[in-house]
């Protein structure tokens, strides 16, 4: 009980940043549920890939279900970055969701290429 007591007046001196309510009335804005839509259906499609890659374990289509892999959950990843940041949670440079999505994209493209030349 002591030790616990002493962490927690420890942290609470520890902490030096001002704490902030999140901006939860943004949430309801269509913009930011399109982006709670998407971040959904990337995590679906990322449970989807996981169970492909099993099926296709070690075959010809497996680096390039890996890919896609990788490119779903960069996906997920920059929506949810986006959604933090839309309500304030977090704050992150404004270049960082777009770099995500970029990476994103070329992962994505270099899935299709492996598909194209492996199928080819």
């Amino acid at each position: 009980m002591k030790r616990i007591a002493f962490l927690s007046a420890l942290l609470a001196l520890a902490s030096t940043g001002r704490a902030e309510a999140a901006n939860l009335a943004v949430i309801t804005s269509p913009p930011t549920l399109l982006n709670g839509a998407v971040f959904v259906v990337a995590v679906g499609c990322l449970i989807l890939c996981i169970q492909v890659m099993g099926a296709v374990r070690g075959g010809l289509l497996s680096k390039s279900w890996q890919f896609f892999l990788i490119g779903f959950g960069l996906l997920a990843a920059s929506q949810i970055l986006n959604v933090l940041q839309t309500i304030e949670v977090v704050v992150l440079p404004s270049f960082v969701v777009p770099a995500v999505l970029t990476a994103m994209a070329a992962v994505f493209l270099y899935g299709l290429l492996t598909t194209k030349r492996t199928l080819s």
